[in-house]
């Protein structure tokens, strides 16, 4: 007991000492706000924001398929690990790069048909056995974004970028009265490329992306774009 309450008192001391320094905790925004451990923040640290990004995203296509046809529930999530490195002369702008998980799940009432390595689309029949098709993918990625922002701990930001990976896994998934799931990984692109951007305040942006390469490899299959559109939370 009195071993515990020994170490409270050292974290407490700790905190405090932490914001009485002149580099307190308005620099490192998102869960940490309150709290730099026990010492002050080196001055390296100051200033580097969105270095753990979440992208909440509606997800569509576009291509052989209009956009906005998809069904509500076509939702997914990128979790971006960055780091933020400024340039020495200003505080205004700075070049962000990591590493990323996406998962996506495009729902609609259009299914992939494959025959052989070819891969057509086709609309679902309302009075047939199944409802609608969900479509997933998961796919690893490097993000290099340009940010700017003001210069205050309560800023305003934009972030111009692009993305390019691999793909892990892609699966369809007819849903109905009968369930039935096909692998495509075996024709879905290898590599995925494309642009995003993100303009916001402080921890929260308004976030889009367009996939430039096609979901599917290969002459004669279908030709769609993966698009994003969605929010972006930065934790730290």
């Amino acid at each position: 007991m009195k071993k515990g309450l020994f170490i409270l008192i050292l974290l407490v001391f700790g905190t405090l000492r932490a914001q009485d320094s002149l580099l307190i905790s308005r620099h490192r925004p998102g869960l940490f706000w309150f709290f730099d451990g026990m010492r002050p923040t080196k001055s390296t640290d100051n200033h580097k924001y969105d270095r753990l990004v979440l992208d909440l995203t509606y997800n569509d296509w576009c291509g052989d398929l209009s956009p906005f046809q998809n069904r509500w529930n076509s939702i997914g999530v990128n979790v971006n690990f960055m780091k933020d490195i400024k340039f020495k002369k200003t505080k205004v702008f700075s070049l962000g790069i990591g590493i990323g998980y996406g998962f996506s799940s495009i729902s609609s009432n259009y299914k992939f048909l494959v025959d052989k390595q070819l891969i057509e689309i086709s609309k679902i029949e309302k009075s047939g056995i199944h409802d609608h098709a969900r479509a997933n993918l998961h796919r690893f990625y490097m993000p290099l974004e340009l940010r700017f922002s003001t210069k205050n701990w309560n800023r305003l930001k934009l972030s111009l970028g692009g993305y390019f990976g691999i793909n892990a896994d892609m699966n369809q998934r007819l849903i109905g009265s009968k369930l039935e799931q096909t692998n495509l990984t075996s024709n879905a692109s290898i590599l995925n490329y494309g642009v995003h951007t993100r303009i916001g305040y402080r921890n929260f942006s308004i976030y889009s992306s367009y996939q430039i390469n096609s979901l599917f490899r290969g002459r004669g299959n279908t030709n769609l774009h993966q698009l994003q559109l969605g929010v972006s939370f930065s934790l730290f």
